[in-house]
């Protein structure tokens, strides 16, 4: 017990001082072999002693020897050490093995970001295991906090609300986007309201968009005339090309795509896209790098 009642627990240094003690038969040969001073390796014996209420050694003539109490105790803490030992080398295994990296992205931003990265990143980090978990960005971050990802890139606006940390990567906007053949296609920008006078296509609840653009209708009092609810970015994409409809996308989901125009709203819809990690999750060396890399190409 310490002075405000408390009971005091022994240190791992003191286990090893008093067990390297124990083999040696000496305090001096001890304090040689663990490269401190004598003085050191005596005051973590009587702490010990102190903190455990026995006498671990009788002291006769210059020389120690255990005592029943000490014998009981060495024989203890040689266990635990050993464990400790263990404890270490699995977790040192176990860490060299986390070259496998569960990466959650929303479908638009996958199907921009994926193809231009990660190609590249496979070239460099061979022996780095990329799993890529495409959905809705609410379903992400729930994922994330439920240890099921490693990592997330989403529109950070989706997590203000989560107990994540966040690190921002670049800038975006939400645009209306219709076909090149599109009435409206050559227009600089678009009213939320005119985008909603088109047949609409839209992401299912779940996705960050869905929300956002709900909330806009809300706020403008737009009744929309909706086509179809998909989870699926190619059938929306397919919609917009082939049968006019008009739909709410990230910019970077269409740039590849040269028969679909994103049209800007004139009160834009930004978007601030980051990558995201559970607060508090230990990051490992792979999923490091990863983040290194992304960094680095997009600042390209």
């Amino acid at each position: 017990m310490n002075k405000n009642g408390r009971r005091e627990y022994m240190k791992i240094s003191q286990m090893e001082y008093f067990s390297c003690v124990c083999r040696c038969g000496s305090i001096t040969k001890a304090a040689k072999e663990l490269h401190i001073s004598q003085p050191s390796v005596t005051a973590a014996v009587h702490e010990l002693e102190k903190e455990l209420g026995v006498n671990l050694f009788l002291r006769r003539n210059n020389k120690i020897q255990l005592t029943e109490e000490g014998w009981f105790v060495q024989e203890r803490i040689d266990g635990i050490l050993k464990s400790m030992d263990t404890l270490n080398r699995d977790l040192n295994d176990f860490v060299g093995q986390k070259n496998h990296i569960r990466l959650g992205v929303p479908l638009q931003i996958g199907s921009f970001l994926l193809p231009l990265l990660f190609g590249k990143f496979r070239q460099e980090y061979p022996d780095i295991c990329l799993e890529i978990e495409e959905s809705g960005a609410i379903d992400i971050v729930k994922k994330l906090l439920d240890d099921q990802l490693d990592l997330a890139i989403l529109s950070v606006d989706t997590s203000r609300t989560w107990d994540v940390e966040w690190t921002h990567l670049y800038n975006s906007e939400f645009c209306f986007c219709v076909s090149k053949d599109h009435e409206l296609a050559k227009k600089e920008s678009v009213s939320f309201q005119e985008a909603c006078s088109c047949p609409l296509v839209v992401f299912k609840e779940g996705f960050y968009i869905n929300e956002r653009v709900r909330q806009r209708m809300k706020e403008n009092g737009v009744v929309p005339d909706i086509w179809m609810e998909t989870s699926q970015l190619h059938t929306i994409k397919n919609l917009v090309i082939r049968d006019g409809c008009g739909a709410f996308l990230l910019r970077d989901a269409v740039r590849m795509d040269d028969q679909i125009c994103a049209i800007p709203l004139e009160n834009p819809m930004r978007a601030e896209i980051g990558l995201i990690t559970r607060r508090g999750k230990v990051i490992y060396s792979d999923a490091r790098t990863l983040i290194s890399f992304i960094k680095q190409e997009l600042k390209r």
